[in-house]
């Protein structure tokens, strides 16, 4: 899994595709709704997720990994922090999770073994509150499906 989330990370901070959200904003966190301090947004999250194993042989089994990718934008009056704004451009949730599924699904990050990637669920987008700083947030959960030896 530590594998999986450092290449999903570093993935998403090298796209051209999510260029407007910046790298320090792109982040590993221990649950959807923690956030680091320093944060602007848009932001990504990155949480792991449900580890499912199958055997195949006594030696093989296929091992399913769940990642969650949250989206955190800042709550705006209307409907601009779920379908984005043009003037000035503003991000929605609906566009970053595109951005994302057209960047993650059936991308096999270069993981020796990978044999499926796939946007699985896609939660409806929430309102979340921090103190004075309230957002929106939508998490996308992606599978990544691999054989390999038992340990």
């Amino acid at each position: 899994m530590k594998t999986l989330i450092d290449t999903i990370a570093t993935a998403l901070k090298n796209a051209e595709s999510l260029s407007y959200i910046t790298n320090t904003n792109i982040f590993v966190t221990p649950d959807a709704d923690i956030i680091p301090y320093s944060c602007s947004f848009p932001a990504l999250g990155i949480k792991d997720g449900p580890i499912e194993y199958r055997p195949l042989t006594n030696i093989r089994r296929e091992v399913t990994y769940n990642v969650d990718v949250i989206i955190y934008v800042k709550l705006t009056e209307g409907e601009t922090p779920i379908t984005g704004q043009t003037t000035p451009r503003i991000y929605g949730v609906l566009e970053i999770a595109s951005d994302i599924d057209g960047l993650l699904s059936e991308n096999y990050l270069s993981i020796t073994g990978m044999e499926q990637a796939w946007l699985v669920n896609e939660q409806a987008s929430r309102t979340i509150g921090y103190d004075e700083l309230v957002l929106q947030q939508k998490i996308m959960t992606f599978q990544y499906t691999k054989q390999e030896d038992r340990p």
